[in-house]
């Protein structure tokens, strides 16, 4: 496999930065110790060489101990001038643990540490340099510390800027991440919600209509006219309803069409009562009020709790005729589904796995409504459903809130 230069360069790049201080400061250390005033040239000491060289070893430390490397620096700078060699000589490694010390700890450490450190270098030079009144220059040193720890001071700064805004979009990737798997669930159980309504309610249907023809051959009785078309179109009507569906879950996928089929609503109540009446089912629609004009959202919502309502009677019920109540008030619609006691004494309600209650219940939920189903009393169920006629609206009572509207 060909590597190439920047694998190379962030390959060796941890051990270029851990030593690259320590070598440049010897360097500099030691060039500095043949430079002396006026410009005089002398031989190298050993025991100075010696010192520099300790002391831009004691760098290799100041990762993990910046403090302590500072201090075996400083101690070592006095060493040093004790033996009669000048400051200057140790100053690159001086501001090399300056800048890690200010680069690794706070603000107020790193000034602190300048301050700790200029007063240390000056009262040394006062002591092991008494030319200093005559020899005013270097005092310089003062300000190359202080600039080492503002640069490092800088750069902690910086760093911790970069790092808050790497984490900021970290945060905020992940935040988008569960957002949208938020929404997929929530779109996934939409898309439940809608394909059991539609398989639940039309071959239901096409169940129960499909048994009377075969009770009416059994006994010899002569089939209904139609009773095959009317098998026929529910299953027409539930391959639309599942095309529907179908067609918006791929669209913006493959960029097929999206489906013409209209979305039902109260409108097609009556189509709705009537297919549960050509399958023994008599439902009666009582309205109160004066009909309103809810959203889009909740007319959908309102004609699925009737439909789903409706199927669970005629499904688990085992009656004949079911009662349908719409109280329309200013701000909200009330929907009343009621089915009496079963024709059967013996007859036991058939057990479900509960998802059409369930989905009822979140539909409702989904338009800022509620959705309550329950037994009453002298037998039958009652399912009752209040929605706003618009998802924002604030709901006012409305009568006749529990009761089949007469």
């Amino acid at each position: 496999m060909k590597v190439g230069i920047p694998n190379v360069y962030a390959t060796i790049r941890p051990t270029v930065a851990f030593w690259m201080p320590a070598v440049i400061t010897a360097v500099l250390g030691v060039l500095t110790l043949q430079v002396v005033d006026r410009g005089d040239v002398r031989a190298l000491d050993a025991g100075q060489v010696l010192l520099v060289v300790a002391s831009s070893c004691a760098l290799l430390m100041r990762r993990r101990f910046p403090v302590p490397a500072l201090a075996v620096v400083l101690l070592l700078s006095v060493v040093n001038q004790a033996v009669g060699a000048v400051l200057d000589v140790m100053i690159p490694a001086i501001e090399v643990a300056v800048y890690t010390v200010a680069l690794r700890t706070g603000r107020l450490g790193a000034w602190a540490t300048a301050a700790l450190t200029t007063v240390w270098v000056a009262v040394t030079v006062l002591v092991f340099q008494p030319g200093l009144s005559t020899n005013p220059q270097r005092l310089g040193a003062v300000a190359w510390i202080i600039a080492a720890a503002a640069v490092g001071d800088a750069v902690r700064s910086r760093r911790a800027v970069v790092a808050a805004l790497r984490e900021r979009a970290e945060r905020a990737e992940q935040t988008r991440a569960e957002e949208a798997a938020r929404q997929v669930a929530e779109e996934r159980v939409r898309i439940a919600s809608d394909l059991h309504d539609i398989v639940a309610h039309q071959l239901t249907l096409i169940h129960a209509q499909a048994g009377v023809g075969v009770h009416l051959e059994n006994t010899g009785v002569r089939r209904p006219d139609g009773l095959l078309e009317q098998i026929r179109e529910g299953a027409k009507v539930a391959l639309e309803e599942l095309r529907t569906t179908v067609g918006a879950l791929s669209q913006g996928v493959d960029g097929g069409p999206q489906s013409l089929q209209p979305t039902p609503g109260l409108s097609a109540l009556d189509d709705l009562t009537r297919s549960f009446a050509l399958a023994g089912l008599q439902v009666e629609v009582r309205r109160r009020g004066e009909p309103g004009r809810p959203s889009a959202t909740v007319d959908v919502t309102a004609f699925r709790i009737l439909q789903e309502a409706l199927t669970n009677v005629h499904k688990h019920a085992q009656v004949d005729r079911a009662e349908v109540g719409l109280s329309w008030g200013t701000a909200a619609l009330v929907l009343n589904v009621r089915s009496g006691p079963s024709l059967r004494s013996n007859h036991v309600a058939t057990a479900g796995t509960h998802r059409g209650l369930l989905s009822m219940k979140e539909r409702a939920a989904a338009v800022g409504g509620t959705c309550e189903a329950g037994p009453v009393q002298g037998g039958g169920y009652l399912v009752t459903a209040v929605l706003p006629l618009h998802e924002n609206a604030r709901m006012q009572p409305v009568a006749a809130a529990g009761t089949v509207a007469r």
